[in-house]
């Protein structure tokens, strides 16, 4: 069965959701000012690394981060008053982090406010920690995905505290220092929020009774979770390359290549129960998800070659690629989908949202691998390729500004004040 939530509660979450798109909305805007800065000369107060700074922060503490901890709070029927007060003191992080990171980049005020959340995630942390083992689902699939997804989180930010001791050591700008950060970013990504999302996606599956393979799930997560572990490699390759973290990456990808095949399987036996029981919106943004994350672990095991691991870590254009689909096409899209099946359909006006948003998603996409390749073939550039992604990245905010203008005008229809 569903979750049983109190109205007052739904609606406090969909405020909550509204805020976290609302951060997206921001990073995305930030996101084409990035792109606009290699068309146009930036006013000279807008420092493009800071810039930057302000861009990764946003994106994923206030909109990655901020969403899962609200779907997490309500797929596990979480007490939400519990965590609101939680969530506001993070929110205020958010946008200490947006107002000083463009102004200052890594100083006093912005590190202030980026540890502040450190400790506000590590609250959240301990907080579903103890309330999931009050509840019956302690021992489901899903509860075991968000608790290691919980764990990579603080795991995660060993780099953070470590970077903050080689910045004032003889080490900073040495591979150590660059290795921390990938350090922060592995395991956010590969770690918290993949695990998070794949928990939602359990959470879900369980709810509506779905027939889940119990051992595919295990094997699932057993190898998902090894080759989370092993292909940190990739990130200090880079730095650092040795033949033998090549190869413990390359063991790493064909582990997580197993992982891709068993969820396939597992997903294949579900499909029918999974089309029928889902909004067909829903079903579509789950489809873009999963391919996408097929997509991302597909170039992740080419990269077992030592040759094509060190073209992907040199051609920028590869790195933002594969971030932002990752980001963009995997994580967004899943939590867009089930922010519609669960807390607030989405309207006629939403869809169009998406649609222009998907549509930038999938130009900047071709346009940042294509040229890539390009790069890597030694040809050169396209014809007026900044111009034509940053008109292309421009869709990304006008697509959730239209989602987002769109779905607190139907809130506010369907809620009472």
């Amino acid at each position: 069965m569903p979750p049983l939530i109190s109205k007052e509660s739904r609606q406090m979450l969909q405020r909550w959701s509204w805020v976290t798109i609302l951060f997206f909305l921001i990073a995305a805007i930030l996101g084409a000012l990035l792109r606009l800065a290699f068309v146009l000369e930036l006013p000279e107060w807008l420092w493009y690394k800071n810039l930057q700074h302000a861009h990764s922060h946003v994106a994923m503490l206030g909109w990655l981060y901020g969403v899962l901890y609200v779907l997490i709070v309500y797929a596990f029927n979480l007490d939400a008053n519990r965590y609101r007060q939680l969530f506001c003191w993070t929110q205020i992080s958010v946008l200490g982090m947006l107002i000083t990171f463009p102004i200052q980049g890594y100083g006093l005020f912005s590190i202030c406010f980026s540890t502040l959340h450190i400790f506000l995630s590590y609250a959240f942390c301990f907080r579903v920690f103890v309330d999931l083992k009050s509840t019956h689902i302690k021992t489901a699939p899903s509860a075991l995905f968000v608790r290691t997804a919980l764990i990579f989180m603080i795991v995660s930010t060993m780099g953070t505290w470590a970077l903050g001791f080689i910045m004032n050591s003889p080490l900073k700008g040495t591979a150590w220092y660059y290795a921390s950060i990938q350090f922060f970013l592995h395991y956010q990504f590969n770690g918290w929020f993949i695990f998070a999302a794949l928990a939602l996606a359990y959470r879900y599956w369980e709810n509506k009774g779905l027939n889940l393979s119990t051992t595919l799930s295990r094997l699932f997560y057993q190898l998902l979770l090894v080759s989370c572990i092993l292909t940190y490699a990739l990130a200090v390759t880079w730095s650092t390359p040795d033949k033998l973290i090549f190869w413990v990456n390359s063991l790493g990808v064909l582990i997580q290549m197993g992982a891709l095949v068993a969820l396939g399987i597992l997903l294949h036996r579900i499909v029918d129960q999974l089309r029928s029981s889902v909004k067909r919106w829903t079903y579509f943004l789950w489809l873009i998800a999963f391919y996408a994350l097929a997509i991302k672990i597909v170039i992740q095991t080419l990269v077992a070659i030592p040759y094509l691991a060190t073209v992907s870590y040199t051609i920028r254009n590869f790195v933002v690629g594969f971030v932002h689909l990752l980001m963009l096409g995997a994580l967004s899209t899943f939590v867009m989908g089930l922010i519609h099946e669960e807390i607030q359909p989405t309207s006629r006006g939403g869809k169009v949202g998406i649609y222009i948003f998907l549509m930038g998603f999938l130009a900047t996409e071709f346009l940042l691998f294509f040229q890539g390749l390009m790069l890597w073939m030694e040809q050169g550039f396209l014809g007026n390729y900044h111009l034509i992604l940053f008109i292309a990245s421009l869709l990304l905010p006008i697509g959730l500004w239209i989602y987002l203008q769109s779905q607190i005008r139907r809130g506010r229809i369907h809620t009472p004040n």
